[in-house]
C-alpha cells in the first residue's frame, strides 16, 4: 500500500483534493468490445477520471461498441483507438470489464490478447472484473495468481493455474479483481490504489497473498451463486 496516501485526519475537502490527484499524468487503457457490462466500464472510468487519469477505450472495433445493461443491450461507447493501432507502452495501467460476450470475443482476437499480454509481461497494474479475467487466461496472466471473478468462470481460472477465492476484491501484486457489479465500489478503491503505485516488476514471483474482501469461498454455491443484481443481469444465461 502506498505510504503517501492522504492521512485520515485531514480536512475532508483537502483529502478529497489530494485523492483526486493520485493518478494525474497516468494513461489507462480500457479494453472492450460489444457486450461489455455497462456499469463495469462506466463506473470505473468515472472513478479513474475523478482521480486525474486520462482514459482511452481500446477495442478491435472502430467507431463504437455496445454495452449490455443487466437484461438487455445498453448504450454505445465511443472507441478511442483500435487495438491493432494501440501501443501498450503508451499506457500505465489496464482495465478489463466483464460481460459474457465481451471477453469471449476478445480472447479470440490475436491483437487484443497481445495488447493485454504486454501489461502482464511488464508488471503494469491490471484491474479485471466479473468475466474480465477470461482474457487474462489467454494472455498468460493468471497462473500462480490469487484472484476472484464471476463464479461461473472459477473452474476456467483454476484450470489455468490461478488460485480462485470468493471475495469482493482481491489484489495480488498489482492485479485487482472483483466478482460482479455489486463489488464496484471496493474494486474502484483498490484499482486506484494499485494504479497509483505503478509497475509491479516482481509480479510473476507473486506470493499469492490477497488483500481485502471478507466473503468466504462457498457463499455463492448452488442457488446462492448470484446476487439479486446478477439474477437480473442475464445475457443468454448470465451476463456480467
Amino acid at each position: 500500500m502506498r505510504q503517501d496516501l492522504p492521512p485520515t485526519n485531514l480536512n475532508p475537502l483537502l483529502a478529497k483534493y489530494l485523492m483526486a490527484q493520485q493518478l494525474t499524468g497516468k494513461r489507462v487503457a480500457i479494453v472492450v468490445t460489444d457486450g461489455f457490462e455497462q456499469d463495469e466500464l462506466e463506473k470505473p472510468r468515472q472513478a479513474l477520471e475523478a482521480a486525474g487519469a486520462k482514459i482511452e477505450v481500446i477495442s478491435p472495433k472502430s467507431g463504437k461498441v455496445k454495452g449490455w445493461k443487466y437484461t438487455d443491450w445498453g448504450t454505445d461507447v465511443a472507441v478511442d483507438r483500435e487495438v491493432q493501432q494501440a501501443d501498450p507502452d503508451k499506457y500505465d495501467a489496464l482495465v478489463l470489464p466483464g460481460g459474457q460476450m465481451n471477453p469471449d470475443t476478445l480472447r479470440m482476437d490475436r491483437n487484443a490478447v497481445e495488447f493485454v499480454a504486454s501489461f502482464v509481461r511488464t508488471g503494469k497494474p491490471i484491474a479485471a472484473i466479473c468475466h474480465g479475467p477470461l482474457t487474462l487466461i489467454e494472455a498468460g496472466g493468471v497462473k500462480g495468481r490469487r484472484l476472484t471473478s464471476f463464479p461461473s468462470i472459477r473452474t476456467d481460472l483454476r484450470n489455468a493455474g490461478a488460485e480462485w477465492v470468493d471475495q469482493e476484491v482481491v489484489t495480488d501484486h498489482g492485479l485487482v479483481t472483483s466478482r460482479n457489479p455489486d463489488d464496484i465500489p471496493a474494486f474502484n478503491r483498490k484499482m486506484i490504489e494499485e494504479f497509483a503505485e505503478g509497475r509491479h516488476p516482481n509480479r510473476q514471483k507473486s506470493s499469492g497473498k490477497a488483500e481485502s474482501g471478507t466473503v468466504k469461498e462457498g457463499t455463492f454455491a448452488g442457488t446462492q451463486e448470484k446476487s439479486a443484481r446478477d439474477n437480473t443481469g442475464m445475457q443468454g444465461g448470465g451476463q456480467n
